[in-house]
């Protein structure tokens, strides 16, 4: 297979399935209208992306791991196209969490099946390849965010969901279709197998996320009094950026080594989550844009060390268990950060938030001193 279209294969499902994360910021305040709910409730339909696009990750990487990537791509570029389609037809807000959960299984599906091309198939190159790939879930929402937009001010916000539905079916459907993996040696890691290191990578996953899941759902709660063009600005570079700085860290990390690599992005990220808590419009854009490109680089680095540390053979499955630190990380960053914004505001809820991805640093570093993880796995990374 070329190694080309094993990219685009990736990137393109990687474009399209990124608006339920990306797009959210846009999408929120209609939904919240015409369901009329409040903050708390609208946001649950976040945290149950998060959740169902974690959990069955597990599930859809296991099979892709044994079987091939195809049935697992075809069924989730089929579950996540009608579940946002169908979301968009809904009356109240339990009829949406269903369909919503629903359309991100199929999230969940593409996700592990795309970055893992990248690191089965590119092991010299594994951070650049991953992060192309990767890139797509990023710039994916910042082409579609200005059409979003433009139709949400017209009050047809519906028919951008049901317009993006329908490109998820008729893309990503063929593509999956033909996807495989490369053959490999690599043991088979079962689930009592699993290393303690791997638990320790999967705790400073979810802490060092935290940012990310911030202002994929909240920028709007962090921008209040700076504008709708402010916000819309931040919503549309936020995607734009964490895209493009996927390959480019990925590509720093096969080089200066992912686990300094890693250490230095949670550190920079914690910084700037800090930033945000000054009221100013250019800390607000300036720290939307840091956040984008350093917390969208984190599934390139640690799916990447996945593949570096324990093959490709099980590298799905792995990464599937990983996703669910994104979970974590959703619930602090969007549902936890809107019920303490109630008590300490917006800028006490930002520094709770920066200590918390700081504490990411202690898992890291401990599974750093470990090293026999590596011994068993490595006959074909």
């Amino acid at each position: 297979m070329r190694r080309g279209f094993i990219i685009v294969q990736g990137l393109l499902p990687m474009m399209l399935i990124s608006v339920y994360q990306y797009s959210w910021n846009l999408l929120m305040k209609p939904l919240m209208n015409s369901l009329n709910v409040n903050l708390p409730v609208i946001q649950v339909s976040y945290s149950l992306f998060v959740l169902f696009s974690t959990i069955f990750q597990v599930l859809g990487g296991y099979i892709a791991d044994s079987r091939g990537p195809r049935l697992i791509g075809v069924i989730g570029g089929a579950l996540a196209g009608l579940g946002m389609i169908t979301a968009s037809m809904v009356s109240n807000i339990a009829q949406f969490y269903i369909l919503w959960s629903i359309g991100s299984i199929g999230v969940g599906f593409i996700y592990g099946v795309s970055i893992n091309l990248g690191v089965k198939w590119f092991s010299g190159s594994r951070g650049l390849a991953t992060g192309l790939i990767n890139m797509g879930f990023g710039i994916g929402a910042s082409l579609f965010n200005p059409a979003i937009s433009i139709l949400i001010s017209r009050g047809e916000y519906k028919f951008s969901m049901v317009l993006l539905g329908v490109l998820m079916l008729i893309v990503i459907m063929p593509l999956m279709a033909t996807a495989k993996y490369p053959p490999t040696s690599t043991k088979r890691i079962r689930f009592s197998e699993i290393p303690p290191g791997f638990w320790l990578i999967l705790a400073s996953f979810s802490l060092m996320g935290i940012p990310l899941q911030l202002a994929s759902s909240s920028l709007s709660v962090i921008g209040e009094g700076y504008g709708y063009l402010i916000v819309a600005a931040a919503s549309s570079l936020l995607p734009l950026f964490s895209g493009i700085g996927r390959p480019i860290i990925g590509s720093i990390s096969d080089k200066l080594g992912r686990r300094r690599t890693i250490l230095a992005v949670g550190l920079v990220l914690t910084v700037f989550t800090m930033i945000l808590a000054i009221r100013s419009p250019i800390a607000y854009i300036t720290s939307t844009v840091a956040i984008g490109i350093l917390g969208g680089s984190l599934i390139t680095l640690f799916a990447s060390l996945i593949g570096d540390e324990y093959g490709i053979g099980s590298s799905t499955f792995l990464f599937g268990i990983l996703y669910n630190g994104k979970f974590v990380s959703a619930l602090i960053g969007s549902v936890a950060f809107a019920e303490s914004v109630e008590f300490i505001k917006v800028g006490g809820s930002l520094i709770l938030e920066s200590a918390l991805t700081l504490l990411s640093m202690l898992p890291f570093v401990l599974f750093m001193r470990t090293t026999s993880s590596r011994v068993n796995y490595l006959e074909n990374a």
